[in-house]
């Protein structure tokens, strides 16, 4: 019985975190077809980096508080309450009322995927299969937003329809109601569970201002290089300040609960550089399994510094061997199979005592890094068309290695906090690897 209690947690978990992580990624009300205005459209893309890391802080300090407060029924409520949230910005978005500023819309749904996104993890989060699941869902949307990150057009009337987001809102509707569903069940058969997570006088406020040094530090240098990619100096001024702000974050969280955070920086930097504008609907599938095999493997067989220099590795390969164009053929689909294996195995591996250190983990992979700032500036957006149809690619195929070897750098410096923090605070006579 405990087994398959365990098995509907993850489930929900595994919705829960793709929901929310949709909600936080991806523009909410972007659509091209209705008579919003070109201005409302700007501010919508402008504020959307502001609103993910809104997003990812509401996360933090949501865990933070249900971990305090140690009961299961305030956990399960607040993610009620978030993707209840979020299923009504969604009803607005769907109505097209042009009232509400899209800009608001995406707003209302970050900090409803927010509230989701820390509940749950406070919720489910106290064994391994509730991991796998939680961990696997967040992840995953990663490759699920790069199928909305891009739409299509089509001929109608011997003319193409604009190019742009996606007119169908992601996460769809019908999976918001089924968590809805499932978090409501959780909460049913979870009401009488009096704690969540063992205390500590060293958690309450170490993962918020660990999460807001690095939150903010890391959107402040990424808009910040979008206006001064031109120079090498101000790409290394806002490598510096994001590596900065990962190793005092990491610093900052009770024992050895840093290795993620340091591990999901490198991880979003060579992300940043690799990943394809567009990915394939046909390769969401092969690529949710790697990082399910990576997560597996990461449990059995936990080597934080083998990932580490494993994300190093692709980001060399990629400077100094690809030509500096990853954009297609069997070269890309090696190394994006290849990076969600090893992103699988990197949240495997590292496994914090605290909740909390887990939503800033998965956090920090949403929130946008400066290597993704430094691609879109070096390669504006540009409309590719095929036959009967056009794409519009957000962050196009490279021709610099600049973001390859800032990606480098990152991770080289990430290594190095690694293996120091590793090395400053020993294990505990209590603490595992595999203690969650």
């Amino acid at each position: 019985m405990r087994t398959h209690h365990a098995v509907l947690e993850m489930i929900t978990a595994a919705l829960a975190t793709l929901v929310a992580g949709l909600s936080l990624m991806l523009p909410n009300g972007f659509r091209w077809a209705s008579q919003t205005s070109v201005l409302q459209l700007d501010m919508l893309a402008a504020s959307q980096p502001r609103a993910i890391a809104v997003g990812a802080i509401v996360a933090l300090i949501v865990a933070v508080f249900a971990t305090t407060v140690n009961h299961a029924l305030v956990a399960w409520g607040t993610a009620l309450c978030g993707v209840v949230t979020m299923f009504l910005a969604h009803l607005l978005a769907e109505t097209g009322d042009q009232s509400i500023a899209p800009a608001t819309l995406n707003y209302l749904e970050a900090l409803a995927g927010g509230i989701l996104l820390g509940g749950i993890a406070v919720a489910v989060l106290r064994g391994w299969f509730q991991v796998f699941g939680w961990t696997l869902g967040a992840l995953a949307a990663v490759v699920f937003g790069q199928l909305g990150s891009t739409s299509t057009g089509t001929v109608r009337r011997g003319a193409m329809t604009a190019p742009g987001w996606s007119t169908r809102t992601l996460p769809p509707m019908w999976l918001i109601v089924v968590t809805l569903v499932l978090v409501i069940v959780g909460m049913v058969v979870n009401r009488k569970q009096d704690t969540v997570e063992r205390r500590s006088v060293e958690l309450p406020m170490a993962p918020i201002i660990a999460g807001l040094i690095f939150v903010i530090g890391r959107l402040f240098s990424a808009e910040w290089l979008s206006r001064h990619a031109d120079s090498a100096g101000g790409v290394a001024f806002a490598a510096t300040l994001t590596v900065a702000a990962a190793v005092l974050a990491a610093v900052l969280l009770p024992r050895r609960d840093g290795v993620l955070i340091l591990l999901a920086v490198a991880l979003s930097a060579v992300g940043g550089a690799l990943i394809p504008a567009r990915l394939p609907m046909w390769s969401v599938a092969p690529l949710v399994a790697l990082i399910a095999l990576g997560l597996v493997a990461g449990f059995r067989r936990p080597m934080p510094m083998l990932a580490m220099s494993t994300l190093a590795a692709m980001a060399l390969y990629c400077a100094l061997v690809s030509g500096h164009r990853i954009h297609g053929g069997v070269q890309a689909a090696v190394l994006s199979g290849l990076l969600a294996a090893v992103a699988g195995y990197s949240f495997g591996s590292a496994a914090p005592r605290y909740n909390p250190t887990r939503v800033l983990g998965v956090s920090i992979i949403f929130v946008p890094s400066v290597v993704t700032a430094l691609r879109d500036h070096l390669d504006r957006p540009q409309c590719v068309s095929d036959p009967g149809q056009w794409y519009l690619c957000p962050a196009p195929a490279m021709s610099s290695a600049a973001p390859y070897w800032t990606a480098l750098g990152i991770t080289v410096v990430c290594a190095a906090g690694l293996a120091a923090l590793r090395s400053w605070r020993k294990p505990t006579t209590t603490e595992s690897v595999a203690d969650i």
